[in-house]
């Protein structure tokens, strides 16, 4: 479960509305859900065991059910689901007496950002024991394979405990002459060694005790006491639980460049010659390991091409390959031989450098960016230009996993929303720009207001495209903030603040007017642009601003369905009798409206009961889980065609990957948007009669 996954929720609440205002409380601080309200102590059993769930929240008692029994069947059913109970007081003993009843804490009713502190840890910790248990089943699966392995190989391996052997296997038991491996049970490995060599075999043992040495020539016997001459290796080891030492013997035959090669064969992508996904891997498990052991820290390079699905679209699989090849040579000129570089995607390069030293490391990154930037593929008889976004991330002692190392500058190379840059892993906080610069709420604050004094905001475009084949030219306005250094902030950043200054209102005019302004020029063109332009909640409750917007509208000569105002699901859900209010007037002034984010809250449907939206767009977590299962997919066209049933129109957004397209085709969704199709633009310019999806 990742941060961008919706929680699976259930609440234990007699109150429908304080329900949907934890719904809320969790989404403002960034998490979607999938809840449930629990209706009885039936329902509740009925639930657990259809599916997996992530957070119980529950008060004291609701619906005849109460947290006690609750968490007497969550022991029972031995469900592995944190359950935070909301206390209503704020008498110690009401916390004390929850925990003794097993739940995970106590948050409470009047201390909201407490209660998310809370949740957040709960679910680090669930998600950690996730990975536990599964690290646990690939560690014994992993060890199973280990054991066929070894009884399988052709090079003489052992276990020695304390100078006797406790494993060997086959090839082991062949090369000295015995029939069996378990004839070995109670032998020492001295008396392999032939007479004239113990005492040089003596000496090895105390120079690999004390780390000077590893692997030694010596005169072996087998059980028939003939003589073999042997490299024999040794390395500290695990057998069973048990510290060892593994001990390998090989026959001073030719036969290593053969087993050099075959390991450099299984190790490489045929394609560009690099190590592959599965060889990276593996050093980056040393790598990680070492960096918990406080030997040596590491950094992770994440190189993603650019837009490359449209290469690939653009000069078909083989070219594209080719691409790839010629881009893996000329990144791997600016990589120093100590380092190592794979192939870890499709259109994915690892680097994986050693030591700490992130100002060298965003040295090399750069120069590996300007050097793509500059340079054009020839294929075909065509050229290609593409471009990196570097991703790099530190492993050191805190580092725990694999999965994480690559997580983190995966998620740095992501965040570079125009690509063609490079950003080093920051954990989760209010930053600006490529250096991860901190910004205080107040100097937010601040920024915000000179924005609006000096007309300082930027308003970007991202394109709403029919699925069906309709050219309608439809954009959604995206706010973005610079700062004075250039950096560009997107609304998550900053409209916390914004509203704690009490400038959403006139933020939200500054959006409209800029819009109609931009929409006016582009139909005086001779364009046919439509907006959606979104609104906060604190337009929905004021009464001025539709004879406003009316006026501003004119004075453009727009027509009414020219603009779509859009709702996010929360502020509708909060303020729904602002919201029906204030989609009432608009039906009056014969304008449209659209409900964003949708399908996140408990009963999102119940919203339609008291607002007539011409547009419904669906969250955009619906998009990225849509592969995930089919069960995923039957929600998504169930909940399509209960929406359409009710007359409206629908879009949906997060649009990342071409291979969803015949699903949502397949789901009858209307429209769709997300950086696939475009990412947003500085104009109203895209060629929507254009096939290409």
């Amino acid at each position: 479960m990742g941060d961008q996954d919706p929680i699976r929720l259930l609440i234990l609440e007699e109150s429908q509305n304080r329900a949907e205002e934890l719904i809320v409380l969790l989404r403002t601080a960034g998490r979607a859900t999938r809840a449930h309200l629990i209706e009885s102590e039936s329902d509740f059993a009925a639930k657990v065991t259809e599916q997996k769930w992530d957070l119980i929240l529950a008060s004291q008692n609701a619906n005849g059910f109460s947290a006690a029994a609750l968490l007497s069947q969550i022991q029972t059913m031995d469900k592995d689901i944190p359950v935070i109970l909301i206390a209503d007081n704020r008498d110690p003993s009401s916390i004390t007496d929850g925990l003794k009843l097993g739940a995970a804490d106590v948050g409470l009713d009047d201390d909201d950002e407490r209660l998310v502190l809370i949740i957040e840890r709960e679910l680090r910790n669930l998600e950690n024991r996730r990975q536990k248990r599964s690290a646990e089943v690939e560690l014994r699966e992993t060890d199973r394979r280990n054991n066929l392995l070894l009884d399988s190989s052709t090079t003489a391996i052992a276990y020695v405990h304390e100078g006797m052997h406790i494993y060997t296997n086959q090839a082991y038991a062949d090369l000295f002459g015995y029939e069996d491996p378990d004839e070995y049970a109670g032998i020492p490995i001295i008396d392999l060694i032939s007479g004239e060599d113990q005492g040089k075999f003596k000496t090895f043992l105390k120079s690999f005790e004390k780390d000077e040495a590893n692997e030694e020539e010596f005169c072996c016997v087998d059980n028939e006491d003939s003589t073999i001459l042997t490299t024999l290796k040794m390395s500290n080891a695990t057998y069973d639980g048990e510290s060892c030492t593994q001990v390998i013997f090989k026959p001073l035959v030719d036969e290593s460049q053969l087993e050099d090669r075959i390991k450099e064969i299984s190790s490489q992508d045929l394609l560009t010659g690099l190590f592959n996904r599965q060889y990276f891997v593996e050093q980056l498990d040393y790598a990680v390991d070492n960096a918990n052991e406080d030997k040596q820290s590491s950094i992770i390079f994440y190189i993603a091409i650019d837009h490359f699905p449209r290469i690939r679209s653009e000069a078909g699989i083989s070219n594209a390959d080719l691409v790839l090849g010629d881009l893996a040579s000329l990144i791997r000129t600016d990589v120093s031989d100590d380092c190592l570089m794979a192939r870890f995607g499709d259109d994915v390069f690892t680097i994986l450098m050693q030591g700490n030293d992130k100002d060298a490391a965003e040295e090399v990154a750069e120069a590996i960016r300007l050097k793509v930037e500059g340079h054009m593929s020839d294929v075909s008889g065509k050229s290609y230009q593409t471009t990196v976004s570097i991703g790099l991330s530190m492993i050191a002692e805190n580092t725990s996993t694999v999965e994480e190392a690559i997580s983190r500058a995966h998620q740095a190379a992501d965040s570079l929303e125009e690509g063609n840059a490079v950003a080093f892993y920051e954990p989760a906080k209010i930053t600006v720009g490529e250096e991860g610069k901190s910004v205080s709420a107040d100097a937010l604050k601040d920024l915000i207001s000179h924005a609006l004094k000096e007309n300082a905001f930027k308003l970007v475009f991202q394109p709403i495209v029919s699925l069906h084949g309709e050219d309608e030219e439809q954009f959604e306005v995206l706010l973005r903030l610079p700062d004075a250094e250039g950096n560009i902030l997107n609304p998550g950043q900053f409209m916390t603040q914004a509203e704690e200054a009490g400038l959403l209102h006139k933020i939200d005019r500054w959006v409209v007017l800029q819009a109609v302004k931009a929409l006016a020029d582009q139909r005086e063109a001779g364009g046919k642009g439509r907006l959606f332009i979104n609104v906060s909640h604190k337009t929905l409750g004021d009464e001025e601003f539709l004879p406003w917007m009316s006026v501003a509208l004119k004075a453009a000569r727009l027509p009414s369905d020219a603009i779509i105002f859009q709702i996010h699901e929360n502020d509708a859900t909060s303020y729904i009798k602002q919201a029906a209010k204030f989609t009432k007037g608009l039906q009056e002034l014969h304008l449209k409206s659209s409900i964003n984010h949708f399908g996140c809250s408990l009963n999102p449907f119940n919203l339609l009961k008291h607002l007539t939206p011409d547009f419904v767009k669906l969250d955009g977590s619906f998009a990225t889980q849509i592969e995930e299962s089919d069960e995923k997919q039957e929600e998504l066209i169930e909940m399509v065609q209960s929406l359409q049933a009710t007359g409206v129109l629908t879009a949906i957004s997060g649009v990342e990957n071409p291979s969803i397209l015949p699903t949502l085709f397949m789901t009858g969704i209307n429209y769709i948007q997300g950086n696939y199709i475009s990412e947003p633009l500085d104009d109203l310019e895209y060629d929507f009669s254009s096939e290409d999806l």
